[in-house]
């Protein structure tokens, strides 16, 4: 079925520069690794915005050809006068053009792309307009939020040539790892985690951190709802954040997940992101990759539990249950202090 694109999707690309602006905790997207090529972006933008029609001409708006290029932003390039005149080379140059400059002001974020494309800018991270469907009298009916995640799952989809498997810069889950019997499961590759410091104190709050080679696959301990995730691929200092935070994100790359009994799982300081908020998984889903974002001094794993009533649990008794007993601990009766100095 040939997706052609809304009306509202032409306007994309009055470019200027766009820094990510990810900086709070909740952050409404997902972020994944351009990894220099731009095939798979273009593929994507084709593919959901007008079914990889390259005569394509949208109803109500001057939006045609393969990308919907409007015709003030197309600007008669090459000496056509609307993008559906142009061959299919010219309109793919035209688009990776303007997919590289997205992409150089955004230190290589292809998730910002799929808004940008979108809506023509990236919204602050407590935008209302992440939640709002734009013009809906042209006919839209996603928010940029909703785009964005469909977008991401078509981009997953275009990396791995539609065989299922997944590739370098993929937003997909990783490799799953079997959970135990009760429903829980350890939060990396086993090997690393038979010498984890499992009893190592945090510092000022309950919380664990786990020092771990960059790209080290982390697994959700509980599965449940994924509610957000956090994408801010910066390290704190590196970032001048001890100067001045204004606009940093402590967690960086994050992931947080609530079970069934509405205990918040919190997983931080990741290089990649491999789920998608609103999602379900189970225990043992790679959810993250470990690396350096964020208020981080190293590569390391920060996990963090909250349960239902709102207080944050000590983490050590459960992971050295899973480690020496292969059983969960129920977070409820977790310890809530003693486990930091």
């Amino acid at each position: 079925m040939k997706l052609l694109a809304l009306p509202i999707v032409g306007f994309v690309l009055a470019l200027v520069a766009f820094p990510v602006v990810f900086a709070t905790g909740d952050n409404p997207g997902i972020g994944c690794a351009a990894g220099g090529d731009v095939a798979p972006i273009l593929a994507t933008i084709r593919t959901l915005e007008s079914g990889g029609d390259y005569t394509a001409r949208a109803a109500g708006s001057s939006a045609s050809g393969a990308y919907q290029f409007i015709d003030s932003t197309w600007a008669n390039h090459g000496g056509y006068a609307q993008a559906w005149q142009a061959p299919p080379a010219v309109q793919d140059a035209k688009a990776a053009e303007n997919v590289r400059r997205v992409l150089d002001a955004n230190d290589g974020d292809v998730s910002v792309v799929s808004v940008v494309w979108f809506i023509g800018h990236l919204p602050g991270p407590t935008s209302p307009t992440w939640d709002q469907v734009p013009v809906p009298s042209a006919g839209n009916v996603l928010t940029p939020r909703q785009y964005q995640q469909r977008w991401l799952a078509e981009y997953d989809r275009q990396l791995t040539g539609g065989d299922g498997t997944t590739s370098a810069g993929s937003c997909a889950p990783g490799e799953a790892i079997i959970p135990f019997a009760d429903g829980y499961a350890i939060p990396g590759p086993a090997d690393l985690f038979a010498t984890a410091p499992v009893d190592e104190p945090h510092h000022t709050y309950p919380a664990w951190d786990w020092m771990l080679p960059t790209g080290t696959p982390i697994y959700a301990i509980r599965g449940g709802r994924v509610v957000t995730v956090q994408y801010w691929p910066y390290n704190w200092w590196d970032r001048g954040c001890g100067q001045n935070s204004a606009g940093c994100q402590t967690c960086g790359i994050g992931v947080t997940i609530e079970d069934d009994e509405g205990t918040r799982w919190a997983y931080c300081h990741g290089n990649g992101v491999h789920v998608a908020a609103g999602t379900t998984i189970a225990a043992g889903t790679q959810i993250l990759t470990s690396g350096n974002t964020g208020r981080s001094s190293g590569p390391h794993l920060h996990l963090q539990i909250r349960t239902a009533d709102g207080l944050l649990r000590c983490p050590q008794a459960l992971l050295r249950s899973l480690r020496t007993e292969r059983v969960g601990v129920l977070p409820g009766i977790l310890a809530r202090s003693g486990c930091w100095y």
